[in-house]
This record gives C-alpha cells, structure tokens and sequence, in this order.
C-alpha cells in the first residue's frame, strides 16, 4: 500500500489523483485483514496530503462467547492528512514539524506515501468490541467447557442459568 506522491506534492494546493487497490492484506499483533479494497483520492493541502477512501475488508477473528474462529465484514471511511518528512510544502523548507509519534503519517524522504499502518489501525479500532460468530452464540460451559452452540452440557450450572433467565423474564412481564 505504498504510493509515490512526488507529482502530487509538486503541483498547487487542492490537486488530487484518485488512487484504488484489491485484494491486499494487512497483518500485525495479532490483528489480521483480508480481502481488503479501497477506494478514494489523495489531495494535496498546503501543508499535506489528504487521504480519503471508503475501505472493505474482512477480519478473522475468536468469538468472545464460544472462541471459535469466525470472521467479521468491516466497512470504514478512511481519513488521515500524511506530512513529508523533508518539506514544509508552504515555505518549501526542511522539516513540516513531524514529530516521533507520528511516524506511521510521514511520507518518507523519496516522497513514498505507506498507508498500512495508519489504515491498520483505523480497521482495528472498528472491530466490535464484542465479536460473536453469530447473534444466538450461546457460548460455553464455564463448568465443562461444552461448546453450547453444538451440544447441551447437562450441567446444573446450565439449568441454574436457564431458570434464572426465565425467572428475570417473568418477573419483567409481571
């Protein structure tokens, strides 16, 4: 996901070129996406470069009730400004102020532009936070470790729970 920006970056303030991948994949700590597509346009701002795209792309992940390996569509609108790292693009000067932090929005010194890890993190903080391989997963067995979605338990522990769900439910309808 690396683009070179050195056209863009030469010309006026407000060009853009519109730019589009498929099928790439993003892997890091854990986090895996596939089948990654986006589309958008890089424009040029005085002092940046201005990514918007409209980004798809399927995650693999555990379901937080019953851990089985399941997979999560993402659909996320991606905006971030990238800074080169060897120009102020008004005073056409060294250094545009980048600092340490925010090394994953430098273009680099030959005017190389990396998306994948600012586009990583945004698919990572767009993950559901409770990630389920299907809206009625009903989890394990915190007594067996049963898989419940596939077989009952015969736990008392599952009788417990199943009767204070329907007492919770009388108790709402009375």
């Amino acid at each position: 996901m690396y683009f070179n920006v050195s056209n863009l970056l030469r010309g006026s303030v407000g060009e853009s070129q519109p730019f589009h991948f498929e099928e790439e994949e993003l892997r890091y700590d854990g986090s895996d996406f596939s089948a990654i597509t986006a589309r958008g346009r890089m424009t040029r701002t005085d002092r940046t470069v201005l990514v918007e795209a409209t980004v798809d792309a399927i995650s693999d992940v555990e379901c937080s009730r019953c851990l089985a390996q399941s997979k999560v569509n993402l659909s996320v609108e991606f905006a971030e400004e990238f800074v080169p790292e060897n120009a102020d693009l008004v005073a056409r000067r060294g250094n545009a102020g980048v600092s340490d932090e925010d090394e994953a929005l430098w273009i680099d010194d030959s005017n190389t532009l990396d998306l994948s890890v600012a586009l990583w993190q945004t698919l990572r903080s767009s993950l559901p936070m409770m990630r389920l391989c299907r809206p009625d997963c009903r989890g394990i067995c915190t007594e067996c470790y049963v898989d419940l979605n596939s077989q009952d338990c015969g736990c008392d522990m599952i009788d417990e729970v199943e009767r204070d769900a329907e007492t919770s439910a009388a108790i709402g309808r009375g």
